[in-house]
């Protein structure tokens, strides 16, 4: 163990104004049948950002709310992570963006990271490795995604579920109690095409012309929108997440009954139940506000914390296990004492 580590000292969010309730969805769509397809997605409302609002103006937000908390963090930052998977532009990327609109000094990295529902976890790795190596002291992880714009309007496997927003985490280096216990990750592309947005990049650009959509059994999309292989997903969540948790906590002489708080990705109802019943855990370790939130993507897991924090269900000491799953497919959980 090293002489430091690194501690998540604060978590600000925000969510766009907007919202769609399942009530607006279903006199939308009444042939989807919204509220008993709600018992499964366990999203109750969506946050929809506007025509004109991306991710990057989201998490400028967010990180507008952290600093007004800590006015005194541009000149102590040393670096600025930005994950999403939905960028204002092709380049440069959202980091640099963003860099720039909060006036950032020049000497703070930034630095894009393109993942999605693991995003997170994954940022909390690579950050608290650079802060144990020396590198930086402190790392404000910027998660934001806006998918609702990737969504097609006639695909119920998809717009039931995602939801937009964004928080700003900040992770500075720490010499006491409240530390990184320890993290793994890992990816099976070969799964890749399970959760995808096939068009609109290199491989496939968008054409010129209107994009012929595609039936996929009750849902229609066009190349460019996300297609989502949901049993495949569910699948491949239950079969590689319990193992995968039970392994990280006991490489470090841990048993799951030693975590006092699950903080997962917040990917669906029926996701959270599944683990929750493989796991075995009781409703006050195993958090969740998918209902009011949905899901936020790479957002979820740091929004979930600011819930729970914000609620007083989180003690300093206490410790916590956050996992993030999804896309790429690629998982990352980390461990900690917070």
């Amino acid at each position: 163990m090293t002489a430091f580590s690194s501690s998540i000292q604060a978590v600000a969010v925000h969510l766009p104004s907007r919202t769609e309730t399942n009530a607006q969805l279903h006199a939308q769509m009444p042939e989807w049948n919204v509220l008993e397809a709600a018992k499964h997605t366990g999203v109750e409302v969506r946050h929809l950002s506007a025509p004109d609002e991306t991710a990057l103006d989201l998490a400028e937000q967010a990180c507008l709310k952290l600093l007004a908390e800590h006015p005194g963090l541009p000149e102590t930052l040393d670096l600025l992570l930005f994950c999403t998977q939905t960028p204002d532009q092709r380049l440069p990327g959202n980091a640099c963006l963003l860099h720039g609109r909060l006036n950032l000094p020049s000497r703070v990295g930034a630095l894009d990271i393109n993942l999605a529902c693991s995003g997170f976890t994954y940022s909390l790795i690579v950050a608290n490795g650079l802060i144990e190596s020396g590198a930086v002291q402190r790392v404000l992880i910027v998660t934001a995604d806006t998918y609702t714009k990737l969504i097609s309007p006639e695909d119920r496997s998809t717009r039931l579920l995602f939801s937009d927003g964004a928080a700003a985490t900040l992770l500075t280096r720490s010499y006491g109690s409240s530390r990184f216990l320890g993290s793994a990750w890992g990816t099976d592309g070969s799964l890749s095409a399970a959760f995808c947005v096939p068009g609109g990049a290199a491989r496939l650009p968008t054409p010129p012309e209107p994009l012929e959509a595609v039936q996929d059994g009750p849902n229609r999309r066009t190349r460019d929108q996300i297609a989502m292989n949901g049993k495949t997903m569910l699948q491949f969540t239950y079969s590689m997440v319990p193992p995968h948790l039970r392994a990280l906590v006991a490489a470090h002489g841990l048993t799951l009954d030693d975590v006092q708080h699950f903080l997962f990705h917040q990917a669906s109802g029926m996701v959270l139940g599944g683990l929750q019943a493989r796991l075995k855990l009781d409703e006050t370790r195993l958090h969740r506000n998918l209902a009011a939130t949905g899901n936020t993507v790479s957002a979820s897991i740091p929004i979930l914390l600011h819930d729970t924090l914000k609620a007083g269900h989180i003690r300093r000491g206490e410790t916590l296990l956050l996992s993030g799953f999804g896309a790429g497919l690629s998982w990352a959980s980390v461990l900690l004492s917070y």
